[in-house]
């Protein structure tokens, strides 16, 4: 077991060894194709590129990777440089071409990460420097070419034209391969996308077709084939597959477009073929910028609308708890307004609000209704003896016997003092008295424990007895009955029956 583990830690760096000089290889070995397909797609005749490929490759391959292993990726780009211009160059013009192509690919590298590391061009704000540093890098590394051509190289063409041409040329190359590189390897900006393969299949169908069918014409068609009606083809992937779908998409117009031109065919031939190459830079240009602007937009709308969609839903959950918080504040409130915050029983003006209601249904409904009104004996005494915590332990008990033993649609409330009240719908004074006697028991055989004494009470019944009964007058009657209890000795039941006599 030690030997594979010394095994496999010896393999590891080798691995890590391997990975970075495969990729510098195969980076050259895509800079040398790309300038072998350059070389050969050149109508001047001095060899100069309509569009540089190298460059977009060379570009990626630095942004992607480490800046510790961008001298491979350089030492890898000035050899393939060399093996592809030696047929048509000398050593010299080869060497100072990769010279100049390595210069701007890293002023272009070195620019672009100072916005963002790792550099992706699915921001429109990516996009937009990703054209600047482009224009600015090739700009000046067309100069240093331009000058190459001009001093080393037979020709009627002035240096501007060679200054243009390279200029676009390298802005062709890196515009149609670097989003390409940077969209594939990078990842789709959408999971979505991966899954529409038979609409990118179609897309590419028919971009292809299209695109064959308006580059490849003859001089007496009447049908006016002109290369703006493609546009709808990368605004189309840009829509629907991002950054990696137009960048295919305008790679695949490019090369068609490329390949007829310097066949003389097609909608962009000129008088010359400078002009020519000039036209169709400057469209492929437009197009290939366009679309990745395009996608780059929608995906920062598409951000923005995630993000607020984000926030939306956090402020709805804020809210909701908010709501809650609310709605359990104003639960407390109304509890705090109707509960006795001592016993828990309601207090009286909740009371007098839950009455009038009950007393309403039962008459209307044909029901009986009656009330208990319960009064503790000797109160004062409990108070004076023991104190008012006592007295608050009793009051406590006594709510918390008659909570037990209250059906659950029971109206039962502290009225104040050490007087109560309990309502009973649909029980008439028979069932009524039943209920009063069995609490009066029960609290009389009740022990608190910080009131040495027994406690008793006394209670008084009333019940509804024609329509015109209110909750008033039933308290009136339910209080003369307690007024009897207390005058009959305490500790019993009574019902209400008009007003006490002087006994």
């Amino acid at each position: 077991m030690a030997l594979n583990g010394r095994s496999d830690a010896r393999g590891q760096p080798l691995q890590r060894v391997r990975h970075r000089l495969l990729l510098p290889l195969a980076t050259g070995l895509g800079y040398y194709l790309g300038a072998v397909l350059g070389v050969a797609a050149s109508s001047m005749s001095e060899g100069i590129a309509i569009f540089w490929l190298p460059n977009g490759i060379l570009l990626a391959a630095l942004l992607l990777a480490p800046r510790r292993d961008w001298p491979l990726y350089l030492l890898a780009a000035v050899a393939a440089e060399v093996a592809a211009d030696l047929p048509t160059f000398t050593l010299l013009q080869a060497l100072g071409f990769a010279s100049i192509n390595l210069f701007e690919c890293l002023l272009a590298a070195l620019l672009l990460q100072r916005v963002a590391r790792p550099f992706t061009l699915d921001r429109l704000r990516h996009v937009a420097l990703f054209g600047l540093v482009l224009v600015f890098a090739s700009g000046l590394a067309a100069f240093l070419g331009a000058s190459i051509y001009s001093l080393s190289v037979p020709t009627t063409s002035s240096f501007w034209d060679f200054w243009t041409i390279w200029w676009l040329g390298d802005g062709m190359g890196v515009l149609l391969v670097t989003p390409l590189v940077l969209g594939w390897m990078q990842g789709p900006s959408r999971p979505i996308e991966q899954r529409r393969t038979l609409e990118a299949a179609a897309l590419l169908a028919l971009t292809l077709l299209f695109t064959i069918w308006i580059f490849v014409q003859g001089a007496t068609d009447s049908f006016p084939r002109r290369p703006f009606l493609l546009f709808p083809l990368p605004i189309w992937a840009a829509v629907r597959f991002g950054l990696r779908g137009a960048a295919t998409v305008v790679l695949l117009i490019a090369a068609i477009a490329i390949t007829a031109t310097l066949n003389d065919v097609g909608p962009l031939l000129a008088a010359t073929p400078a002009d020519t190459v000039l036209l169709l830079q400057e469209y492929l240009a437009v197009l290939a910028f366009s679309s990745l602007a395009l996608a780059a937009l929608l995906r920062d709308l598409r951000a923005t609308h995630d993000e607020l969609d984000h926030l939306n839903r956090e402020l709805e959950v804020r809210v909701e708890a908010r709501t809650h918080e609310l709605q359990e504040a104003n639960r407390r409130l109304e509890e705090l307004a109707s509960i006795d915050p001592l016993t828990g029983a309601s207090n009286r003006r909740h009371f007098m609000e839950l009455a009038k209601v009950e007393i309403s249904r039962a008459k209307r409904q044909g029901l009986p209704l009656s009330v208990i009104m319960l009064d503790i004996d000797f109160f004062k005494s409990v108070n004076d003896s023991f104190g008012h915590e006592a007295g608050d332990e009793v009051l406590v008990a006594l709510a918390a016997i008659i909570h037990a033993t209250l059906r659950g649609g029971d109206i039962f409330a502290r009225m104040g003092g050490e007087e109560f009240i309990v309502m009973l719908p649909g029980q008439g004074l028979s069932e009524t008295f039943q209920m009063a006697e069995r609490l009066r028991l029960l609290i009389a055989q009740n022990e608190v424990p910080d009131c040495p004494t027994h406690i008793t009470v006394s209670a008084g019944l009333a019940g509804l007895e024609n329509e015109s009964d209110e909750i008033a007058d039933l308290l009136r009657r339910a209080d003369q009955g307690l007024y009897r209890a207390k005058n009959q000795g305490r500790n019993q039941v009574c019902q209400g029956q008009g007003p006490l006599s002087d006994a």
